[in-house]
């Protein structure tokens, strides 16, 4: 058996030489490679068939130059890197974030995602001729990984380089496996086939092995979104979902989709409250079916959808990332002066912090504060503090601002130079007061002010403070609730006996609801009226007694009980 060399000219191949050994073969393209206009290499099995009927199975070597002209593919810059305990972290979305930032002019180049990368024998050999790039990374992301532990980068590079080998290995095997052909059959038949084959992690693997080998025919970008939406769209398995958020996660990292889903933006704070709204399933495209097939449209709202739905995960998380870099990083949000750098500022920090979250958790916080600090003008930790201080006010409600400075918390400058100047703005927020008005906006009904300090207990109650603190800071908002709802005459006004039994009951059960009041000093006040009631013979004819139709008083005595069950008044 021979061996032929084919190169790359113009985008057509050709055959150029011909070996009698693999590995002669393999030394022949390599040095054609160098050769002015050639673009790659392929080794193939002579079989006696034209080139453009040469299947994958006959290539045994390929290798593309650089796009651009240039030889050479340099890994990017990076100043943190997670860490990997196993091929499987190195492979998770984290791992795959890293390595998309190192690798992405040589993924870009290639038009190929690191997941595809990750799961096929040929790109993997392939990443791995290409010059230093393999082993220059391991050594950034080593020497990353080692700063703050007991191992020394050689031996951290070495742990890398073996979680490399089996992935490899790994990749080697799946190869010679007969997988089910998506294109041929259909995802969904491919994936019922797959489920006769394996289970479990190897499963899950082969799924992902079996997507790559479609990808990997589709050398665009774009196509490779649009075709990795197709089958995610309709899917509800969440294996399959977990499978395809990992490769759309991937193809999210190149900027040419990014600018292809946004379209052109005004600035970059526009692009950025474009992203976070993508992010967050919120982008203003409608539904799916309101856009015609096979349009930038249609994808984009496909995207949006499960995005909105929470069905894939990693996608959101990379977004978020890109979102937190660009904020940390140096460019203007607006193309006008202070002011529209300010108020593109503002409209971020808007879509970004809610009342539940603060969309990118403590790492978006921590970017936020570097933010501010740049609009400010000052830099160093006095910078940082000063910008902490000038965030919490543009936020408005507590519970944003707790949210806000309870991520900070989280943060590495949270848990570092900033730990104490977070503490003293909980204290300023939630401790120094000595009224719910000193808390919340004093034009605000009752009812809102009730939910706003509720809201930023509950925030409180699930953040990774320490519980002694936790515990201060619940039971002085308990104690504020508790006397607004006294010194207010909140419940009197609410159990006035000129309203209907019914009407009050239900506005007095309201107040016990969880969004209205925690569970506390504040909400047993209006609980002990309502048992009290319940207490009073007859007191389910009374509460219905103003009402004239039957199937009216049979409706209200039931969502009745219903409200009571949801304030956990029967166990």
């Amino acid at each position: 058996m021979g061996y032929e060399i084919l190169t790359q000219r113009d985008g057509n191949w050709q055959i150029e030489a011909v070996a009698a050994k693999k590995d002669d073969s393999e030394s022949i393209a390599r040095q054609m490679l160098g050769r002015p206009g050639v673009t790659g290499v392929k080794v193939v099995r002579e079989t006696g068939r034209a080139i453009s009927q040469i299947k994958a199975s006959d290539v045994i070597f390929e290798r593309m130059k650089a796009a651009g002209g240039g030889d050479k593919v340099f890994v990017n810059e990076i100043d943190e890197a997670p860490d990997c305990e196993s091929p499987a972290d190195l492979m998770g979305a984290d791992g795959r974030m890293t390595v998309n930032r190192l690798f992405r002019s040589y993924l870009d180049k290639n038009n190929i995602t690191a997941f595809e990368v990750m799961h096929s024998y040929k790109e993997l050999k392939r990443a791995m001729d290409a010059d230093t790039l393999v082993p220059s990374a391991i050594a950034k992301v080593a020497q990353l990984q080692s700063r703050d532990s007991d191992v020394s980068s050689n031996e951290r590079r070495d742990i890398l380089f073996g979680f490399v080998n089996e992935i490899t290995e790994r990749a080697r095997k799946a190869e010679a496996k007969k997988l089910p052909r998506i294109r041929a059959e259909g995802f969904d038949s491919a994936f019922t086939k797959l489920c006769d084959i394996a289970d479990g992690d190897e499963f899950d693997y082969l799924l992902r092995v079996t997507v790559t080998k479609e990808l990997l025919d589709n050398r665009n970008w774009w196509g490779k979104l649009v075709q990795t939406v197709e089958w995610a769209d309709p899917a509800e398995d969440p294996r399959a979902l977990g499978a395809l958020d990992g490769f759309l996660s991937d193809t999210l990292a190149n900027n040419s989709v990014l600018q292809d889903l946004m379209g052109q933006q005004e600035d970059l704070g526009s692009a950025l409250i474009n992203m976070i709204a993508l992010g967050s399933g919120q982008m203003d495209i409608g539904a799916p079916e309101d856009h015609p097939d096979e349009s930038v449209e249609k994808t984009a709202a496909q995207l949006n959808k499960l995005l909105g739905a929470g069905k894939i995960p990693d996608s959101r998380n990379m977004l978020m990332d890109r979102i937190r870099r660009q904020l940390m990083g140096k460019g203007a949000l607006s193309k006008g002066q202070e002011d529209g750098e300010r108020e593109r500022f503002k409209d971020i920090l808007d879509r970004l912090v809610s009342r539940e979250e603060i969309l990118g958790g403590p790492d978006m916080a921590e970017a936020v504060t570097e933010r501010q600090s740049r609009i400010l003008n000052k830099g160093g930790m006095a910078g940082l503090r000063e910008a902490t201080g000038r965030v919490i006010p543009a936020l408005g409600e507590p519970a944003r601002k707790a949210n806000y400075l309870l991520s900070l918390h989280e943060s590495k400058l949270g848990k570092g130079e900033l730990a104490d100047e977070i503490q003293n703005h909980l204290n300023t927020l939630f401790m120094r007061p000595d009224s719910v008005h000193r808390i919340v906006r004093d034009d605000l009904p009752p009812n809102r002010k009730m939910e706003q300090v509720t809201s930023a207990f509950y925030r409180i109650q699930n953040s990774t403070l320490p519980e002694s603190r936790k515990e201060q800071l619940m039971g002085h908002l308990d104690e504020l609730l508790a006397s607004y709802i006294v010194d207010g005459q909140i419940l009197q006004k609410i159990d006035n006996p000129d309203r209907p039994l019914h009407i009050r009951a239900f506005m007095l059960v309201n107040m016990c609801q969880p969004q209205m009041l925690p569970k506390g000093k504040a909400s047993d006040l209006a609980r002990q009226i309502i048992i009290d009631s319940l207490k009073q013979p007859n007191f389910e004819t009374e509460l219905v007694s103003q009402i004239e139709d039957e199937a009216e008083k049979g409706r209200v005595l039931r969502q009745f009980h219903e409200q009571l069950h949801k304030c956990g008044f029967f166990g």
